[in-house]
């Protein structure tokens, strides 16, 4: 089995990401019963498929490196904006997979020759999520061109949709290839239904090499208009509310209704209770007799239980009869075969609004070496040969950081600005001694995350042993906070090594201060080569993470000698702020940067500066003080979200590159808080 332990969590507040999706907000009917129905497959002693042999994990290790990366950027993109979207990509593989193997014949859309899944019964105006495989193709081919297919897309995007709601990781097996045919017809007969009696469903499962040795849930029939008495009589007259009788059925709710967006155990608590709310739900547990009732016993009290057996349940219906090999094609775009006279159907790629070298996600991937000249010392693909789970590894050791604690993303975002700043991205931030960095003032029992960066750089050690420099580790660590909190990813640039001795005088002087006025940080920025649209779009960092009351009590009581508060800061802020911080405190209590949008990372900062809630000067002057180019900024974010992210993105990756060291300079630390001996 492939289950990863260390990605094996709940995630319960991963920066705002748990309020962006639920994974089990909709009634998708066919995808729970599958769900359900698999469980009790491998729980009863099914093996796997023998096509499982022809698949492997690291199927792109060599030719993609980073497929995985790629899609779940794609995906924190599009949860924002549609929180239904990681239980849409689930159903997509399952629906696909259930006919003719998962060959991604559900993505091909109506030809003359061609007779699209899309259009049979249980997948039309129903199935969903076709744009965002789109746009995960897209990135994919920008990076990786004619390498993965659509069908290992379906599957490393049910993986990641499910991990992103909680749920468990595994390590999803690859190198599917893409069918030249779909087959409605066979989409009606072959995908189960909720409504069909349990032989039909045994069948069904048969049919395509599932083990259905014991029995399974019986899915739903069409009841005979009175209430099924197996429910619970108050979440009877709760549902009878919003699906009144002679209701159009379109609206939606929650499969789970006490831990709707967690992928959790819970669900089979409240079959428990006569909760469940599908029929083929509830008879899981109450239908007389059945084994499947101490399943339902086993999960609910043991969720790791649970989270095992779905894994295997994913791997083995990801390996129904999968297209490898020769078979079959590696589509150029999801939606067509290729074009066999020209061998492509490139993909038509729409930039989005952006401004500077960065025209969007897809554009961004192509014109990466483009946009700043100390790019071409560093690469996307650096250490793709000396230490090609790089990414992965890092990518873990964030996630479990920032589930201890979520403030963590912003600390590890700043920890890299911190070094970038002073003598370029170096990691000499990370140096001990009094002399470091650490002790300069803006850093002085401020910056944090130390012991994280540790963290990532024995277990990066422990695989690619006197590699990987720590400053590449900043640099990766905090893309991958900003993704985790809701953000968008970026191909990090890779290739730096680490400096030899830190500048505490440096830090003291170049690194902006909370206290100054906008033109200072502009010129602070030019020091370092950056331009006011990095001056603004970086400062959307303090979208997420905290600030000590020391950094803003300035503004609250006697601000600029006047004996007042700062006229620019919302009246009832400074009333709420004057109460957390008053004249006698010590001035290290904290409170979020972005009131009200705490942990997610979005244009809501941007939101508060033209309401005069920023927190800190440095940030209401962005929208307060006589520039106007910041002041446009800030309100072209404040409405453009996609923008903000763009650029922030773009900016991050300029910010980067400040002056690295690469070559023979410096060294690669074999820890990141002392020079090697």
């Amino acid at each position: 089995m492939f289950l990863d332990p260390k990605r094996h969590l709940i995630i319960n507040r991963f920066g705002g990401i748990e309020r962006i999706f639920s994974f089990k907000m909709m009634v998708d009917k066919a995808l729970h019963v599958l769900v359900a129905s698999l469980f009790f497959v491998i729980w009863f002693g099914g093996s796997l498929p023998n096509a499982y042999a022809q698949l492997t994990p690291t199927f792109y290790d060599e030719t993609c490196p980073n497929v995985s990366t790629i899609i779940q950027g794609v995906l924190a993109q599009a949860l924002q904006t549609d929180p239904r979207i990681g239980a849409s990509l689930t159903r997509l593989h399952f629906h696909d997979c259930f006919v003719d193997g998962c060959d991604g014949s559900i993505l091909l859309d109506n030809t003359d020759t061609i007779e699209s899944e899309k259009e049979a019964v249980p997948n039309n105006n129903s199935a969903r999520g076709f744009d965002v495989v789109d746009d995960m193709k897209a990135a994919l081919e920008n990076a990786c061109p004619g390498i993965v297919s659509c069908a290992d897309i379906l599957a490393i995007a049910a993986e990641e949709s499910v991990f992103l709601a909680g749920g468990p990781s595994w390590k999803v097996p690859l190198g599917r290839r893409d069918s030249l045919i779909a087959n409605r017809s066979g989409a009606n007969s072959s995908i189960p239904a909720p409504s069909e009696s349990l032989d039909v469903l045994k069948s069904k499962f048969a049919a395509v090499g599932l083990n259905t040795s014991s029995d399974l849930v019986a899915l739903s029939g069409i009841g005979s208009g009175n209430p099924d008495p197996t429910l619970n009589t108050t979440y009877l007259a709760a549902l009878q509310k919003i699906c009144p009788q002679g209701g159009n059925g379109s609206v939606v709710t929650n499969l789970d209704p006490a831990t709707p967006d967690t992928f959790d155990r819970n669900y089979f608590s409240n079959l428990q209770t006569n909760e469940g709310l599908l029929q083929s739900d509830q008879e899981l547990f109450s239908t007389p007799g059945a084994d499947t009732i101490d399943v339902v016993n086993s999960f609910s009290s043991n969720q790791t239980a649970f989270f095992e057996s779905f894994v295997v349940s994913m791997i083995r219906m990801g390996n129904i009869s999968p297209l490898t090999g020769t078979d079959g094609e590696i589509r150029l775009n999801c939606r067509k075969v290729n074009d066999v006279s020209t061998g492509s159907n490139a993909l038509l790629l729409v930039p989005m609004k952006g401004s500077g070298c960065y025209n969007g996600y897809s554009l961004f991937l192509t014109m990466l070496m483009l946009c700043v000249v100390s790019r071409s010392q560093l690469t996307n693909d650096f250490y793709s040969t000396t230490c090609p789970k790089l990414l992965q590894i890092v990518r873990k050791e964030v996630q479990k950081a920032i589930k201890s604690e979520t403030r963590m993303a912003a600390s590890l975002i700043r920890l890299h600005f911190h070094d970038c700043f002073v003598n370029g991205c170096d990691a000499s931030i990370l140096l001990d001694g009094s002399d470091g960095e650490k002790f300069a003032l803006p850093n002085i029992n401020s910056a944090r995350g130390f012991e994280v960066v540790e963290a990532i750089k024995t277990a990066v050690e422990s695989q690619c042993s006197g590699v990987v420099s720590c400053a590449d580790i900043l640099a990766i660590a905090a893309r991958d906070s900003v993704l985790l909190s809701g953000g968008k990813s970026w191909k990090v640039l890779l290739g730096r090594r680490d400096g030899l001795v830190a500048n505490q005088t440096g830090a003291n002087a170049k690194l902006p201060s909370p206290f100054e006025d906008v033109d200072t940080i502009i010129n602070k920025f030019a020091a370092v080569g950056l331009n006011i649209t990095d001056v603004v779009a970086l400062s959307g960092a303090h979208t997420i993470g905290q600030a000590k009351c020391a950094t803003f009590n300035n503004r609250l009581f006697n601000f600029s000698g006047t004996g007042a508060p700062d006229t620019t800061m919302d009246s009832s802020m400074v009333s709420d702020l004057q109460t957390l911080c008053p004249l006698t405190d010590d001035g290290n209590k904290t409170t979020a940067l972005d009131r009200n949008s705490t942990d997610l990372f979005d244009n809501h900062y941007f939101q508060n500066l033209l309401n005069n809630k920023g927190l800190l000067t440095s940030d209401q002057e962005l929208f307060s003080s006589t520039n106007l180019t910041t002041k446009d900024l800030v309100q072209t974010y404040s409405t453009n979200q996609s923008l903000f992210l763009d650029d922030f993105a773009n900016s991050m990756i300029r910010m980067g590159n400040i002056s690295p060291l690469t070559g023979s300079s410096g060294e690669i630390r074999k820890k990141c808080s002392v020079v090697n001996s």
